[in-house]
């Protein structure tokens, strides 16, 4: 047995739970503080008299980083920002409720999301290198499931501060600055990856970390199996960033990276700018819209825990092209319906929660875990971070579109064009992708497993 194995092989542990719930809080801070920026929007485009840009933009500006958090991971360790990307968080949280016009508010939107983006890439690298292979996939589907938990804590929040007066707006996005304050209490005193220390050599560190979490093995146990993985390491290839775009790695890259962008086409434009759609689809008042929105973003449950009870049997790939095939479905009937006038609000209850299942149950979750799994530990964390980043551009394209979209094509066009989305969502994890259900994390920086090669071909 050596000292991967060992984790690999043991059972979820408290201290497993503390470094899920440590890094899942940040994904908490994600979908809390877009979505509590969606019901502030509602209150600024009277108040500011948002022009269609102005709208895109504000929604936009958070959804950067990841891109360079991921490299600095690989390089430096994944603890070295850990607790810096959620206190820039706070900072601009804080910040964000003392914003005077439009611009201001989109600057410091843009910092608030360098912060939130790099922390995408370290927290799922993170808890991959901990936990135990038969169980990864269900354990960070139910962490996952934290950024729907925020998008809903954030509508409660919303409507309470609906009628709080002019600064209500202020008051949302403020608020956001209160659970970054758990998350780097929480994160405080967190080891670093005993993988990553592996990698780099530090088999003294490497040890200690894996006495904290594993402390079944005996001294003898632990140093011979570190000593054997390290000359298992010797003359391994080291990577760079660039590697995930040469020959051994370029289909997982966009196994990673593609399908993300395309959910995130749908899900942040519906996060996002659903509490107004809603104002467009049946519902009359702001206080509707809300409680509309939070209706919506309760039904992921109906999709997560399935996924979190099946993912490990079921697979990632698999889950993944159904849900953008449910996707297409859901948001389809809403727009084919939209296309010829007012749709019966039963049909878009029926069709949003259709899209919100089926997201939950595929690329809502599977997208975020998937490019944890296919790189060795000195990529790990720049695949997913190039894989965020990436998304995010889907993600910010969409949302500055979709205003400017909705003026040209109604909603009925503009959900037909998110409901494409999904269906080459489906069409591309069915040819690019590889199932690592089950399948140990790639280790010592060499060519992935036969095995799973041999399955890519297929």
């Amino acid at each position: 047995m050596d000292a991967v194995n060992a984790l690999d092989r043991q059972a979820v542990t408290r201290k497993h739970r503390r470094i899920l719930w440590a890094s899942g809080l940040g994904i908490f801070l994600d979908g809390y503080d877009l979505s509590i920026m969606a019901i502030a929007l509602i209150l600024l485009k009277e108040q500011w008299h948002l022009t269609p840009s102005e709208l895109g933009g504000l929604g936009t500006a958070a959804l950067v980083g990841g891109l360079f958090g991921g490299p600095i991971a690989d390089r430096w360790g994944r603890k070295t920002i850990y607790l810096i990307d959620i206190a820039a968080f706070f900072f601009a949280a804080l910040l964000s409720g003392f914003a005077w016009d439009a611009t201001s508010l989109i600057v410091l939107r843009f910092f608030l999301g360098l912060g939130v983006g790099a922390d995408y890439p370290l927290s799922s690298t993170y808890m991959a290198e901990f936990l135990p292979k038969k169980s990864r996939g269900a354990a960070m589907t139910w962490i996952f499931g934290l950024w729907m938990g925020g998008a809903l804590v954030s509508s409660i929040v919303g409507l309470l501060l609906l009628h709080t007066g002019p600064d209500a707006w202020r008051w949302m996005l403020v608020s956001g600055a209160v659970p970054a304050v758990l998350v780097l209490w929480l994160r405080r005193n967190l080891p670093e990856s005993p993988r990553w220390f592996i990698r780099r050599g530090r088999l003294q560190e490497a040890s200690e970390v894996v006495t904290w979490l594993a402390p079944q093995l005996s001294e003898s146990e632990r140093h011979a199996a570190l000593q054997e993985l390290a000359a298992s390491m010797d003359g391994a290839k080291q990577h760079n960033w660039f590697d995930l775009f040469g020959k051994t790695y370029l289909r997982r890259t966009l196994y990673a990276a593609i399908p993300w962008f395309l959910m995130d086409v749908m899900g942040y434009a519906m996060a996002i700018f659903l509490p107004i759609m809603l104002l467009h689809l049946g519902l009359h008042t702001q206080e509707q819209a809300v409680i509309g929105n939070a209706l919506f973003t309760a039904s992921f449950v109906f999709g997560w825990v399935p996924l979190a009870l099946l993912i490990d049997r079921i697979g990632r790939r698999k889950t993944q092209i159904w849900g953008f095939l449910g996707d297409a479905v859901g948001l389809a009937l809403v727009g084919a319906f939209a296309l010829t006038g007012q749709p019966p609000f039963a049909i878009v209850a029926v069709g949003l929660i259709l899209f919100q299942v089926a997201n939950s149950f595929g690329p809502g979750n599977t997208t975020w875990i998937i490019p944890t799994e296919l790189y060795p530990t000195e990529l790990r964390a720049s695949g997913h971070g190039f894989s965020t980043a990436f998304s995010r551009v889907g993600a910010a394209t969409s949302v500055f579109l979709l205003p400017i979209l909705q003026a040209h094509f109604g909603i009925g066009g503009l959900l037909l064009i998110l409901a494409s989305a999904g269906l080459l969502g489906a069409v591309l994890t069915q040819i690019l992708g590889v199932e690592m259900a089950g399948e140990t994390l790639p280790e010592t920086g060499g060519k992935p497993d036969p095995e799973v090669i041999a399955r890519e071909a297929a």
